[in-house]
């Protein structure tokens, strides 16, 4: 892990000597072992939980990632504006990870249908965004390990895993096909949000508009816009994103009826 002369706080453009030495396999190891490891624990502590007491959970949470985001964004604003960079349009709360923030506080605060559909996210695609962020934890690439840059990654991705497990563990959420098409469909709103803020003003939150660093179908979204068919890519990411809620999801799910099955021929 880098050990230069910065302050935990420093901004990247401030940490003489770093040019990504921490984005490696043995630094991204230890933290996905110290994350899973802690998760798994937190799991097996809080698995009997009732649902107030889940509910509580996902509101402190929720807040706390609020905070944080306001925090952190200021903090990176202060930096990016008076060192003439001027504000980073992309600190805005619009791509998937974001949303967290958004699911968390309308399952807290919410009741019904708003609630139903927001719980069914944050079992969904609240697990897949967070889960792909701390396998390719992009932090590191600016800022080492022992920062407050990399902190934030770190902790706001395994909070999004850690949550979404939590209420599939719990049973908070029910787990069957219907929980799959309500987070997907909670999803797809807030992408009918999103992509023409994506192709108005050249942003690609969320990958509708150039699906940037998804393997294989980045390249196929590059000839697509060549081609004049770039209306084609937020299809495209919109099925690829379907069909990752259902991997996501099932994966736990099967783990469970495999743990019942076993269970059950234990007895017999």
């Amino acid at each position: 892990m880098f050990k230069g002369n910065y302050n935990f706080f420093d901004y990247k453009y401030n940490i003489e000597g770093y040019t990504g030495q921490d984005y490696t396999r043995y630094t991204q190891n230890l933290y996905l072992i110290i994350s899973f490891v802690t998760m798994i624990l937190l799991l097996i502590i809080l698995r009997k939980s009732k649902n107030e007491r889940v509910k509580k959970i996902i509101r402190i949470i929720s807040i706390f990632l609020t905070l944080l985001y306001i925090g952190k964004t200021i903090w990176e604003s202060y930096y990016d504006i008076t060192q003439g960079g001027g504000f980073n349009y992309y600190l805005l709360p619009f791509d998937t990870c974001s949303f967290v923030m958004l699911a968390g506080l309308l399952s807290s605060f919410c009741k019904g249908k708003i609630k139903e559909y927001s719980d069914a996210w944050l079992s969904t695609g609240c697990i897949l965004g967070g889960f792909a962020t701390m396998i390719f934890l992009n932090a590191f690439k600016y800022y080492p390990f022992f920062s407050f840059g990399a902190f934030y990654s770190m902790l706001w991705h395994f909070l999004m895993v850690f949550l979404g497990l939590l209420l599939i563990v719990t049973n908070y959420v029910p787990m069957n096909y219907k929980t799959i098409l309500k987070g997907y469909l909670f999803h797809v709103i807030v992408s009918l949000i999103v992509i023409p803020i994506d192709f108005i003003f050249n942003y690609d939150f969320m990958l509708y508009k150039d699906l940037g660093s998804v393997p294989i179908f980045e390249d196929i979204a590059s000839k697509l816009t060549s081609s004049g068919l770039q209306f084609l890519n937020p299809i495209m990411m919109l099925i690829l994103y379907f069909i990752c809620f259902h991997i996501v999801f099932c994966v736990p799910w099967g783990i469970k009826k495999l743990i019942k099955v076993i269970k059950k021929d234990k007895k017999c």
